[in-house]
């Protein structure tokens, strides 16, 4: 008698089904994408990837340094990952990673882009991500980065750091479709307005010596979801592709070991590119995911006049409504995807060509009621626990609407929160 399969559900055997095509994939062209494609793309999103060297090849290439398993476990539902730690301030779970950088715009020496807590077997993870929080007067709490457990010593003394919580991707198919043009244009508007308000657009250089212009990102830091969807996979799951073919990814020169452990690099495919452990094909499907993913729409509260109030008070002088796409459709985002300086009491350590240690483009509103709703923390670190909090640390361009907000009647303020808590 032949041995009985053991029984998989039906989700488990679509799953299966969808990641068998996405082998394939490893090896294959890209073409036109479709429905299906997309589905490959969700699935590829979520899987798990493992250390070299595994018995299926697609299945390998993980670090040897890293943050996370799969692009699913920092972005839970394809949403916000929550900013949570233990009583010590070290981060407890996924979604949470500390930037690093040089004002010119080098990685540290050492410790390379990122602060890498995980290793595969017989490495040693760079350190443990944890924070400083102190409680202020008014009730909000402040939050400084901190590094415990370094394993390869100081960073070098030009080194800046950026705590980021992982953001939510969805509407990142409308953010792409706005047209540089429309960003220059909203750039020369602000610079001839009033209120202190100038929002600059981030100039991103090209390897063909061309310019573009970012809008993904908490500095905007990435002009196309491909570009932001391949760091992450290089930073933070330490698999080469076509953007980052490196296949130790972010472990430096001075990480000796962690570059000579084992890889996933690939024989050539079609396109004649060898070793990479995320190709073409792979790539492609997982963007074309992200793209997909639609824009949230405001809940039952984002009323007439909780709207009226959001543009009086100046909030929709950078968080826009809607911003024009290249099809002639609308981006419903509530952002102008531009750079403005918030005020030294939200910047990092760590400016950068482009954008300062205050700069922080504009957050995309849409999607705050999930976040709420998950309790996942606001700002680029979390430390708001609260839309009004959130407001309480609008500085530099945005001091003045937030003294509006603050002289609003109580149940101005009150109409005003819900709204942007509903969106």
């Amino acid at each position: 008698m032949a041995p009985r399969r053991p029984h998989r559900s039906p989700r488990a055997l679509r799953v299966a089904t969808l990641l068998a095509c996405a082998v394939t994939l490893l090896a294959t062209p890209a073409l036109a994408l479709d429905n299906l494609d997309m589905q490959i793309g969700k699935a590829l999103f979520k899987r798990p990837w493992t250390p070299a060297p595994t018995t299926t090849e697609a299945d390998d290439g993980l670090g040897p340094l890293f943050d996370a398993r799969s692009c699913a476990s920092c972005h839970p539902g394809s949403g916000r990952a929550a900013a949570a730690f233990d009583a010590t301030g070290q981060v407890d779970g996924r979604g949470m990673v500390l930037m690093i950088g040089q004002p010119d715009g080098a990685a540290d020496p050492v410790y390379g882009r990122r602060l890498q807590i995980d290793a595969v077997p017989g490495l040693t993870a760079e350190g443990i991500i944890a924070v400083d929080d102190a409680a202020l007067p008014d009730g909000r709490r402040a939050r400084k980065p901190r590094l415990d457990a370094l394993a390869y010593g100081p960073l070098d003394a030009k080194s800046g750091l950026s705590l980021r919580v992982a953001p939510d991707l969805h509407g990142r198919g409308a953010m792409a479709a706005v047209t540089d043009a429309t960003l220059l244009a909203l750039e020369t508007e602000q610079a001839a307005g009033a209120d202190g308000v100038s929002g600059h657009a981030r100039r991103i250089p090209q390897k063909d010596g061309s310019v573009r212009i970012g809008r993904f990102g908490w500095k905007a830091n990435h002009p196309t979801i491909e570009s932001q969807s391949a760091e992450a996979f290089f930073l933070d799951l330490g698999l080469s592709n076509p953007l980052h073919p490196e296949p130790w990814g972010d472990c430096t020169a001075a990480q000796a070991a962690c570059r000579a452990a084992p890889h996933g690099a690939r024989p050539a495919g079609p396109d004649g590119v060898a070793g990479l452990e995320i190709g073409d094909a792979v790539l492609d499907r997982v963007v074309a995911y992200v793209a997909s993913l639609p824009t949230p729409s405001a809940g039952t509260l984002a009323n007439a006049g909780g709207a009226r109030l959001f543009a009086s008070v100046g909030c929709a002088t950078c968080h826009r409504p809607e911003l024009p796409t290249a099809d002639g459709g609308k981006a419903r985002i509530y952002s102008d995807l531009l750079l403005h300086d918030m005020g030294p009491d939200l910047g990092d350590t760590m400016p950068e060509p482009g954008a300062g240690a205050s700069d922080w483009r504009t957050a995309p509103l849409a999607g705050v009621s999930a976040a709420i709703a998950r309790d996942t923390g606001l700002l680029h670190d979390g430390r708001a626990r609260s839309v009004l909090e959130a407001v309480g640390w609008h500085g530099g361009e945005a001091a003045p609407a937030a003294a509006r907000f603050r002289a609003l009647s109580d149940h101005d303020r009150t109409a005003l929160i819900a709204f942007v808590s509903s969106l």
